[in-house]
C-alpha cells in the first residue's frame, strides 16, 4: 500500500495549501511523532507493507521531507528523505524554494518486500534518472 503525499501532519495546510511556512509547525521527530505511530498502527492492523508520507521530519535542528516504510508487524524498514528539493523562480510570477526551509536527504533508499526490492523517491526525485539508476545498480549487487 502506498499513500500519496501527504499523510498526517505535513507541510500542507488545508486552508492555505503547501508552503515552507508550514513545515516547521507540522514537523515531527521520528520515531516519536503522531504520524509515525499512526502509520505503524495501520500497517500492523491491516497486516500490510505501508509506504507513508511525506511528512516534514525534524532531526538535529534540520527539516526533511520524509517517507516511511513499515512492514506488516509495524517495524519501520526504511526511511527516505527527499534528495532533490524543488526550487523554482519565475521572475515576476512565481517563486517557491523548498531549499529555503528543507534540507536534502543524502542517500537512495531501497527495501525488501517479500521477493521484491523496491526503490523509493519523493516527488521531484523522479525527475533525476541517476537516482533510479543507482537504485537499480544496488538491486543487482544485493
Amino acid at each position: 500500500v502506498v499513500s500519496t503525499q501527504s499523510t498526517g501532519s505535513s507541510g500542507i495546510n488545508a486552508e492555505y495549501g503547501y508552503g515552507n511556512q508550514y513545515f516547521a509547525e507540522y514537523a515531527e521527530e521520528i520515531p516519536d511523532g503522531q504520524t509515525f505511530n499512526h502509520l505503524k498502527m495501520l500497517a500492523m492492523e491491516h497486516k500490510i507493507h505501508l509506504i507513508g508520507g511525506t511528512i516534514p521530519e525534524k532531526c538535529d535542528g534540520n527539516l526533511y521531507n520524509t517517507s516511511l516504510v513499515f512492514d506488516p508487524e509495524g517495524e519501520m524498514i526504511a526511511k527516505h528523505r527527499k534528495v532533490h528539493l524543488f526550487d523554482i523562480d519565475i521572475p515576476g510570477k512565481f517563486k517557491f524554494k523548498e531549499s529555503d526551509t528543507l534540507c536534502p536527504g543524502g542517500s537512495i533508499t531501497t527495501f525488501h518486500v517479500e521477493d521484491f526490492i523496491v526503490g523509493l523517491g519523493i516527488c521531484y526525485d523522479i525527475r533525476f534518472p541517476e537516482q533510479a539508476h543507482l537504485m537499480r545498480r544496488r538491486v543487482h549487487t544485493l
